[in-house]
């Protein structure tokens, strides 16, 4: 007599996901590729803004040593070649160093404005109001070197770039 073993029958149990979980779990993954897409987004703006403070700090020391070595500030007409090339002591530039020409550069190149409608923009203007198509705002008379923009360019905080 033989005895066969018998085996139980096979249940295929295969589990799948329904179509409401699949459905959370999308809806889950958009909500938090939002939260996400806004912090970088915040995160560019404040890195703008903190670009532009350097900027500003940057080339505001490099005035203040500007006026210790020459006794005044670049005049406004001159400032790019002033603070770029070399001078002499009456704030005549040359781009080479000379025995005359042995002041500066004080900055390699003038910055980029990282904000607002002049963003991309170098050029200095006059410090006193706003002027469309240029970066920065100068007065030779008291070195005061501020961000060329309108006042309703602010920041992430509220406050105006061009007060920075």
């Amino acid at each position: 007599m033989s005895m066969r073993l018998q085996r139980a029958p096979r249940t295929s149990a295969r589990r799948a996901f329904t179509l409401v979980e699949i459905l959370i779990v999308v809806i889950i993954l958009g909500i938090l590729a939002t939260i996400i897409i806004g912090l970088f987004a915040n995160s560019t703006k404040d890195a703008a803004a903190t670009s532009l403070k350097d900027n500003l700090r940057n080339v505001r020391s490099q005035l203040q040593l500007y006026m210790a070595q020459h006794g005044a500030y670049p005049t406004l007409a001159g400032f790019e070649a002033q603070m770029t090339q070399y001078s002499d002591s009456s704030g005549a530039t040359s781009a080479t160093k000379t025995a005359t020409h042995m002041y500066g550069p004080y900055i390699l190149q003038m910055p980029v404005m990282p904000v607002g409608t002049n963003k991309g923009k170098t050029g200095v203007t006059t410090a006193s109001t706003y002027t469309a198509g240029f970066a920065w705002g100068y007065d030779a008379t008291t070195g005061k070197f501020v961000a060329n923009l309108p006042d309703t360019h602010l920041d992430t905080d509220g406050n105006k770039f061009n007060a920075y």
